[in-house]
């Protein structure tokens, strides 16, 4: 079995690489294991495809959440879902790996468990919005308030992982938030309301520590969705706790519903987040977007 680990140097503030020679070290014994490493945003995605038509039977995301999101997408662009995914978590939020059990804070064991584990076929979701613009999805995708948060974390330096969202949530409800007027069609059921965020789960877990989808699953071929009417601060405030734990799913203020498919039409610009990256901001001017469920559409070793 030919095992490609692409590692994302600047995972973990850097720290990634330093990790390079020891994987390659760890992987002798284990079978046949080349690491390549990547040079800039979307590099990822790229290399998968190389790898994957080379021959390459796993191809390994080693890194955060953004690079399994950029390997998958490579992957199922380029036509090859029958290679395997390998995921060795060495970012800041690892939300992914989380979901599966995957060793979070040793990455020797998650690389032996890529030689000796199973594969398992794992649902992916496809985004199309109003622009036409298409892309697969592992974990999440946030829409209001939780991808302001994404945004606002995504300029923060001096923390990172799961301190960055926390101090990114508390700057947000400090600043203006939006409570766009929603048209949300989930499957047959049609729902129109404000709301300060919905957010749409393929795992259970987000921003590297919230459990806002918590009974979501990767092998039931449905979307967890979560959806917050237009509280107040202090309300906020005091369900923050509560999405830590997964517990605020019985709030009367929270929605949880399961579906295959949903799209969400806004009277106003929608901030998105994917998998914690970037999707949209106020300035694109996204107001509409279809999520559908793609059930086993990738198989992963875990």
């Amino acid at each position: 079995m030919h095992v490609h680990i692409i590692l994302n140097p600047r995972a973990d503030r850097g720290r990634a690489l330093q990790l390079k020679d020891k994987l390659l070290e760890w992987g002798e014994g284990l079978g046949r294991l080349t690491l390549e490493t990547t040079t800039r945003p979307g590099h990822a995605a790229e290399l998968a495809q190389q790898a994957a038509a080379a021959g390459c039977d796993v191809v390994v995301a080693a890194g955060g959440d953004g690079t399994v999101h950029e390997i998958i997408n490579g992957l199922v662009s380029g036509g090859r879902q029958d290679t395997l995914l390998g995921v060795i978590p060495i970012g800041s939020g690892n939300d992914f790996a989380y979901a599966f059990g995957l060793p979070l804070a040793d990455p020797q064991v998650a690389l032996r468990r890529i030689f000796t584990g199973a594969p398992q076929p794992i649902d992916l979701a496809l985004l199309t919005d109003d622009r036409g613009r298409r892309l697969v999805v592992d974990n999440a995708i946030g829409i209001g308030f939780d991808a302001a948060v994404a945004i606002e974390a995504s300029a923060i330096t001096r923390f990172y992982g799961f301190v960055a969202y926390l101090v990114a949530t508390l700057r947000v409800l400090a600043m203006h938030y939006d409570r766009p007027q929603l048209t949300i069609r989930y499957d047959d059921q049609v729902m129109q309301q404000r709301a300060i965020m919905m957010t749409i789960g393929l795992g259970p877990r987000t921003g590297g520590g919230f459990l806002i989808t918590p009974a979501a699953r990767h092998d039931d071929g449905l979307l967890d969705t979560c959806l917050v009417d237009p509280v107040g601060r202090l309300t906020i405030l005091g369900l923050l706790p509560q999405v830590m734990k997964g517990k605020h799913v019985t709030s009367p203020h929270i929605k949880m519903l399961r579906h295959r498919q949903v799209t969400v039409e806004s009277d106003a610009p929608l901030a998105i987040h994917t998998d914690g990256e970037i999707f949209a901001r106020l300035q694109d001017n996204v107001r509409r977007v279809t999520i559908m469920c793609l059930p086993a559409a990738i198989r992963l070793i875990s």
